[in-house]
């Protein structure tokens, strides 16, 4: 049985995540190394951050959107996983298949609270959002907890700095956060209490650092991070 190429994918759909289109980030070759071993089973995913942002937060807000290459990517790759597809702007007019779409303000902790506990255990959930440090860890708190067994959280672009990031509460940059975790097993997350920290740090398995010179990257930056799911 023939496997599809997930780099070819992406190219063909136009999504950044291949090694052509955009800024080119080829995370396509690590995700096929990460995932292939369940690709045919039934699982949910959950991706956060579904069309290329901009600078403006009104515009975010207010914008009409209507394709989706990364998700027709997944449901390509994975013929038998449902998605779920977060964003604060609306998407809701795209439908295919085994995709929903909610709305999602990654700065608001409730609306993280009310995702998660609508959702089933999730296999994979990849957070290609707004790229805000302040975002990334308190989402990767808040949503975390529901990835089963096993599974997979991905937090992408890590060498971006998000514009609007001065205006949320000030924490350290994730990069800088799994670098230290990568040599203490801590989570240098500031606005999460000590349990909230320690109940995060026991239930990550392993975790997977992924690296590479593109999307005018000029050195072999930190550019994504997988936790693995105890």
């Amino acid at each position: 049985m023939s496997v599809p190429n997930l780099t070819k994918l992406a190219n063909a759909l136009g999504t950044d995540k291949g090694d052509e289109v955009y800024h080119a980030h080829g995370y396509t070759s690590f995700y096929s190394f990460l995932f292939e071993e369940f690709r045919r089973e039934p699982f949910t995913i959950v991706e956060i951050g579904l069309q290329r942002g901009c600078d403006d937060p009104e515009e975010l807000l207010t914008r009409k959107v209507e394709d989706i290459p990364s998700i027709k990517m997944w449901l390509e790759f994975f013929p038998k996983a449902n998605i779920i597809g977060c964003d604060i702007s609306d998407f809701s007019a795209f439908k295919i298949d085994r995709f929903r779409f909610e709305r999602l303000d990654m700065g608001d902790p409730a609306a993280l609270e009310r995702l998660a506990g609508s959702l089933p255990p999730v296999r994979i959930i990849i957070d290609d959002a707004s790229h805000a440090a302040y975002h990334q860890q308190l989402a990767l708190a808040k949503l975390f907890p529901i990835v089963e067994p096993g599974g997979f959280y991905i937090i992408e672009d890590l060498h971006v700095t998000d514009p609007t990031a001065a205006r949320l509460p000030s924490c350290n940059p994730t990069a800088a956060v799994v670098e230290r975790f990568k040599h203490t097993r801590q989570l240098d997350i500031d606005f999460l209490s000590p349990i909230e920290r320690r109940n995060l740090e026991t239930s990550i398995r392993k975790m997977f650092i992924h690296r590479n010179d593109k999307g005018g990257v000029s050195r072999w930056a930190m550019k994504m991070v997988g936790f693995e799911k105890c």
